[in-house]
């Protein structure tokens, strides 16, 4: 899951838990989308992705999700892993 090594998933992650992670550090975001290979997002530009592209297509946990009420029609599924280093949010990409 790391680049870093092995990682452990700590849980589903919504909008607010990744503003507060946001908030307090460096966070690193991986993109798993099908059938492309993982892209992890380098640390500067986590915020701009954040604003500009994952904010408007996250799908909240539990929450009932109909692509064609995202832009684009596609939306994005976070979970949060942890290396031991700074907090990963990997991004489920559903399209």
């Amino acid at each position: 899951m790391s680049s870093r090594g092995v990682a452990t998933r700590v849980g589903d992650v919504g909008s607010e838990s990744i503003r507060n992670l946001l908030r307090a550090g460096v966070i690193r975001f991986a993109i798993a989308d099908v059938g492309n290979e993982l892209r992890w997002v380098p640390e500067a530009d986590c915020f701009d992705l954040w604003k500009k592209e994952v904010q408007p297509h996250l799908a909240e946990p539990e929450q009932q999700v109909y692509l064609e009420r995202f832009p684009g029609e596609y939306a994005y599924f976070a979970s949060q892993w942890d290396d031991g280093s700074s907090p990963i949010i990997l991004l489920s990409k559903a399209h």
